[in-house]
């Protein structure tokens, strides 16, 4: 059991007709902004290279499509259940694949200064053994991953999901949606980006 994730740079995306299906190329023509076309298509570029890993299938015979709960799914021809996970921010998009059908969570984000407010929302106060940024930022990371994992968005109230001295602590509705997963060992991983980055990964097997 092991998973595999892969990190590209937005600067350098190859064009957007050699990576997308016809289906996937109108969705990203539709967006109006520059910076969100380049977002979107980073995730499905880093997901498509990183399956092309495992698959004989070019990127343009693979498709990414969202569920009905806004998570993707990767298709390929014959089908697959493999769980994959996509994120991206600032200069960076990433991927990530299950590779024997667990769940899969993975989040960047920039490592900056926050508001006071952001913080107290976000974090049981059991948490906060440091108001630095980088503590923090990973600690965010770390939750949205977890999020990514049980297979929801910011639908639940964060506080639910904990890291009290680095070991996690599921609460509330986290806790509902993990049993109801069958209660799956949760492992993070996180791993420092250049640019002052931080990015987390939410998986139940270690890394390939």
């Amino acid at each position: 059991m092991a998973y595999r994730y892969k990190v590209v740079e937005l600067a350098k995306l190859p064009a957007a007709d050699t990576i997308l299906t016809a289906g996937e190329l109108a969705v990203y023509q539709d967006f109006k902004i520059e910076k969100r076309r380049k977002e979107w298509l980073g995730g499905r570029y880093a997901l498509k290279s990183l399956a092309m890993d495992f698959f004989t299938f070019n990127m343009k015979q693979m498709e990414v499509k969202n569920s009905s709960s806004g998570q993707p799914r990767l298709l390929v021809p014959g089908g697959t259940h493999l769980p994959v996970s996509i994120t991206h921010s600032g200069i960076w998009a990433s991927a990530a694949i299950a590779l024997t059908g667990e769940a899969i969570g993975i989040d960047i984000e920039v490592v900056e200064k926050r508001s006071k407010a952001w913080a107290e929302e976000c974090f049981h106060k059991d948490e906060i053994s440091s108001k630095a940024a980088v503590f923090l930022t990973e600690l965010w990371v770390k939750k949205e991953a977890v999020l990514k994992f049980l297979g929801v968005g910011l639908s639940i109230n964060m506080q639910n999901i904990r890291f009290v001295n680095g070991n996690l602590e599921l609460h509330g509705k986290a806790l509902d949606l993990w049993a109801k997963i069958g209660s799956p060992k949760i492992q993070i991983d996180v791993e420092d980006l250049d640019g002052g980055y931080k990015l987390a990964v939410a998986s139940q097997a270690p890394l390939l």
